[in-house]
């Protein structure tokens, strides 16, 4: 009973204390070290005064409250923190009960994410702060010019709006200062608040350029606009207007659409140019070009991606936008494919794959170029029959081209079965691989060029590569390097039938000549055509926590091996390849190297070496190729790289510097510097470049570019400023977005 009592008791007091906080939660509270009243009944608190309100909270040396109308009076300096945890500093104020409209004198505020608004008077509304001669910067660092203290760079304005419910700054004749200069003026500025995090439709920055030729000028004006038109799809315009001077009446109109999917995106650039100014043409689009790319889950077991690269001339992309690496393709393409997984089981795969290829550059011919109409594969999977894995790789393409070409048919067919199967045993203290590549091959070819007859045939081929590799660690006790030595020993055994000329090789290439392409069984990349090599391959690795090279050397049964003599390899004991590596905590180093012991010669080699101390990061590297035709080196070429990185330098800054050296030539070909500094609110690159050649006749090219990042507001990018007086009215200023992560 006396429990039953008690636990009542508790409840009621609880109950209580609830409900005053909640009735105490929208009043007033006042502290200070000494509370009085006046004659007119109002309090007034000196010392450490402080008012708190709905998580808002004014602290000054004097408040004063009028107990009539709620008014709070701030006659010296005072400090706010509202509800959003920004702070507001004046030297006078005062405020209505409610505190969401009141005034301050000589103002600076503080935004939650650091950045500032100094002006001479706010007059706050509610949700809405009007700030007389404002300036709003976003860095905490300050520079002295003269006698004057200013941040890095500014935005002043006779009028600033703060509208906290939409989160834009309104400015009224506003100016940007970057050290102290004023670089840019406009009667009205839209910006995002500083504390927005979502997207709006509105202008963004324009661009004019004026180009001086002799006495007549021209104009080229830049109107982008970003339209949000939901959560999930945005549209960036830019129209582009060329007019004056009787060089170029003509516009172009630029298109960027990307939109988030469910399970997928889409990117669409549209861009075309037209001569609308111009009544005689009867044709207004003079060239256009159209990229799209689209990816979308279609199910838990199927993906599609399609992407697609249209122009309407060669090179125009790269005329319109040449950082687009669409820009040096020597072939655009259009492509749909589908991925498939875990059809029947969790590892197999499935493609299946159009492409459409049209000619970007001037020496390729559309006529000569294939479409692929289709492709596809599936990969089984691996399976396991006792000891054995084995998996299966089905292919099947039909490649089309208007005109056959000396090496490609006109059309060609195939039907593949690749099926591979390999075996892991340990003997003799031996890692022991056995392993089998079957190919089942049908083609059907039409119009190939043979003896400068175009043949149309029929073949297939089933051809076999076997391989069995045995390697054998071991280490030698009494040495103190804790070496572990592995020999590997692998012969490859085929029908050793030469790739035949009736096939037109539409998928296979010569991969490089290295010691991990030697480890396959088919060295060509691609299965039109197969290595047939009858081969040894001996190997010698030696590593440790520190080392770890690689020697490798092949020697090749039969005079017909493909692969090995296109190659380079005269005899049938092949190159000696070599890899080495040292990794230690401060700096890398790493040589290979290609070695004829036929004719005494290093072809190739290469030496990288990277080093870091407290000043920077370092890398230097070393490349001596040759090239020999009956003992007569007609290709040599010798070159030094280097590179230096340096670590922050007096907090925000650092220096680069990269070189190419050309040895032989005692020139040096490639020389670059650059600078960049970024604080909590300002970025600048500065990057020179210089290409410099042997020929005499030819003056070295110079590439610089100037780029400004501001905070919140974007980045601003010079075209090449190193350039002629002629060519100056060519230089332009590209504005983009900023990643604010970049500041520090």
């Amino acid at each position: 009973m006396f429990l039953k009592k008690y636990f009542i008791k508790f409840f009621y007091l609880i109950f209580f204390l609830l409900l005053t906080n909640q009735q105490n939660a929208n009043e007033i509270l006042i502290f200070a070290d000494q509370i009085n009243y006046d004659q007119q009944n109002n309090i007034i608190a000196k010392g450490k005064a402080k008012i708190l309100y709905e998580n808002q909270i004014i602290s000054s040396n004097l408040i004063i409250y009028s107990q009539k109308t709620g008014a709070i009076t701030l006659p010296v300096e005072f400090t706010l923190k509202d509800e959003r945890n920004n702070y507001y500093y004046g030297s006078s104020g005062s405020f209505e009960s409610n505190l969401k409209s009141g005034n301050i004198n000589n103002v600076k505020v503080l935004l939650e994410d650091g950045s500032r608004i100094v002006g001479n008077k706010i007059k706050r509304d509610a949700n809405v702060d009007i700030i007389s001669k404002g300036v709003y910067s976003p860095c905490n660092s300050k520079i002295k010019i003269a006698n004057f203290l200013c941040p890095i760079w500014q935005i002043e304005s006779e009028k600033m709006l703060h509208d906290y419910d939409t989160l834009f700054l309104y400015q009224k004749h506003s100016k940007l200062r970057v050290l102290n200069l004023p670089v840019f003026y406009s009667p009205y500025l839209l910006t995002p608040s500083p504390l927005r995090k979502e997207r709006k439709s509105g202008f963004l920055t324009p661009s004019i350029n004026l180009n001086f030729f002799d006495t007549k000028i021209s104009q080229s004006t830049s109107l982008p606009y970003y339209f949000n038109l939901s959560q999930d799809k945005e549209l960036t315009f830019t129209p582009i207007l060329n007019y004056g001077g009787g060089v170029d009446s003509s516009q172009r109109f630029k298109f960027d659409y990307n939109q988030i999917l469910s399970g997928g995106n889409l990117q669409t650039n549209l861009t075309f140019d037209t001569t609308f100014e111009d009544k005689n043409s009867e044709k207004w689009l003079k060239e256009g070009s159209l990229i799209n790319i689209y990816n979308q889950i279609l199910n838990e077991k199927f993906n599609l991606k399609f992407s697609s690269a249209l122009e309407t001339s060669k090179n125009y992309i790269q005329q319109t936008n040449p950082n687009n690496d669409l820009s040096y393709s020597s072939s655009l393409n259009t492509s749909l494919d589908i991925y498939g997984y875990n059809l029947n089981k969790i590892d197999d795969k499935l493609r299946i794959n159009l492409t459409n290829y049209q000619s970007n550059q001037n020496g390729e011919d559309n006529k000569t170029l294939p479409t692929i109409l289709p492709y596809l594969e599936f990969y089984s999977g691996e399976k396991k029959f006792a000891n054995l894995e084995y998996n299966n790789n089905l292919e099947f393409y039909n490649i089309m081209r208007d005109s056959a070409t000396d090496i490609h048919a006109k059309k060609q067919t195939k039907i593949s079965s690749l099926i591979n199967m390999k075996k892991e045993t340990i003997k003799y203290a031996s890692k022991i691989n056995f392993e089998t590549n079957i190919y089942n091959q049908f083609f059907n070819t039409n119009d190939k060029k043979i003896d400068n007859k175009y043949i149309t045939s029929n073949y297939f081929r089933s051809f076999p590569i076997f391989g069995i590799t045995a390697e054998t660690p071991f280490k030698i006790k009494k040495l103190k390097n804790d070496l572990t030595y592995t020999p590997k020993f692998k012969i490859v055994i085929t029908p050793g039938i030469s790739n035949s000329n009736k096939l037109s090789n539409e998928d296979s290439s010569i991969s490089s000549y290295t010691i991990e392409n030697n480890s396959n069984l088919n060295r060509y990349s691609g299965t039109d055509k197969l290595d047939n090599s009858k081969r040894l391959s001996f190997s010698l690795n030696i590593k440790n926590d520190i080392l770890n090279g690689t020697f490798s050397t092949t020697y090749e049964f039969t005079d017909n091996s493909n692969y090995h003599y296109t190659q380079g390899n005269e005899k049938n004991l092949s190159d000696y390849l070599g890899d080495f590596n040292i990794t230690r905590e401060k700096y890398n180093a790493s040589y290979n190297f290609r070695f004829d012991p036929h004719d005494n010669y290093m072809k190739n080699q290469n030496i990288q070496m990277s080093y870091k101390n407290k000043f920077g990061n370092y890398k230097i590297g070393y490349l001596d190729q040759k090239s020999k035709t009956e003992d007569i080196i007609v290709s040599d070429n010798e070159t030094l790289n280097y590179e230096f990185v340096s670590k922050k330098l007096f907090k925000y800054s650092k220096i680069s510097y990269i070189g190419l050296y050309d040895i032989k030539k005692s020139i040096n070909t490639e020389s670059g510097i650059s600078y960049s500094y970024f604080d909590e609110c300002f970025g600048v690159n500065i990057d020179f470049k210089r290409n410099s050649y042997s020929e005499e006749a030819l003056k070295p090219q110079d590439i610089m570019t100037i780029m400004f990042s501001f905070k919140n507001i974007g980045s601003y990018k010079s075209t090449n400023l190193a350039v002629s007086e002629n060519d100056k009215q060519d230089i332009e200023w590209e504005s983009s977005s900023v990643n604010n992560d970049l500041f520090n």
